[in-house]
């Protein structure tokens, strides 16, 4: 059978299509919302392409009954931004959705799911310290609250009907070419416009702190989550984390200053920003670390220069 990623031609999907590509694994399908095949590049014209839209459940059954894939990594969703302007379109493609492709996967012999979570299931009433697995997760955005839905039916059909499904946490994914906007996408962004020589003014203060990971690291830390050995995996939904020390913003800026001293990088606190990044968030990825052996490559020196020789590539 065949590996099925959704949002295959997003940030982290396309990457893991890039990877999974190079290691001869597949055949490979990749199911996206939009036609923008930038990110995969030449696999565009190798993988098989599926345009489906997560929110219309026919479509999401017929192609994974068509597919019938061995191993799904579903990165598909609907982000913060948007979901917040239209909280019911969220629902559909992040709940909805998510309830019948998990539901055609059991039916389909599907043996394993990787599901793609995010820090944003965490929220309100966080005590002091480092966030971990198994804080308190009250989310205070729909995009949170279908992510701990998923998370929990995830484990659900794990234990159920025996779908290996295992889950990550993501922090702030940081790497060139984000076009939807979010609350902690300036860390991307920062780095970015200044290698584009543009200046960018960053709605937060200079000592917010928001865990970050290199979209390359999250991909491999999917990777690596599908490869480890079932008898590992203890806590299913696991936090994987970045560069250590967690750089605060202005920290992030002094970095890419130090690479292009001429690059415009202001600071202009927006007060509802400042308010929902209020709580520096430090996270604690142990579990990931001990139980399967998760390890980022990039920090954060390796990964503004990677990040900058990427755009410089994509713009010669």
């Amino acid at each position: 059978m065949s590996i099925l990623i959704t949002g295959g031609t997003g940030f982290i999907g396309a990457e893991i299509a890039r990877v999974l590509h190079e290691r001869g694994d597949g055949p490979l399908h990749i199911a996206h919302r939009s036609s923008n095949f930038d990110r995969l590049g030449p696999l565009a014209d190798e993988a098989t392409l599926h345009q489906v839209d997560l929110a219309d459940v026919d479509a999401v059954a017929a192609l994974v009954q068509h597919v019938q894939p061995r191993q799904i990594f579903h990165f598909g969703a609907m982000l913060t931004g948007p979901g917040e302007a239209d909280p019911q379109a969220l629902l559909q493609a992040n709940a909805i959705g998510v309830m019948r492709l998990f539901e055609e996967a059991r039916l389909a012999g599907t043996e394993q799911l990787i599901f793609a979570s995010s820090i944003g299931t965490y929220g309100r009433d966080l005590g002091p310290g480092p966030v971990t697995d198994l804080s308190l997760q009250r989310p205070n955005t729909i995009y949170g609250v279908t992510k701990v839905f998923a998370e929990n039916l995830g484990a659900y059909y794990r234990s159920r009907y025996g779908l290996d499904f295992r889950g990550l946490r993501y922090p702030s994914i940081v790497g060139p070419g984000v076009t939807t906007k979010s609350l902690a996408q300036y860390t991307s962004w920062m780095i970015e416009h200044a290698a584009k020589g543009e200046p960018f003014t960053v709605w937060t203060g200079r000592e917010t702190v928001i865990p970050l990971l290199y979209y390359k690291d999250a991909a491999m830390a999917a990777l690596d989550l599908a490869a480890a050995p079932s008898t590992s995996i203890k806590t299913i939904n696991y936090l994987v984390d970045g560069p250590r020390p967690t750089p605060n913003a202005g920290q992030l800026a002094d970095a890419v200053l130090a690479r292009l001293p001429e690059a415009q990088i202001a600071f202009e606190p927006d007060p509802a920003a400042a308010l929902s990044l209020s709580r520096n968030l430090i996270i604690d990825d142990a579990a990931a670390r001990q139980q399967w052996g998760w390890q980022p490559h990039f920090d954060l020196d390796l990964m503004i220069d990677d990040f900058l020789a990427e755009v410089a590539g994509r713009r010669s």
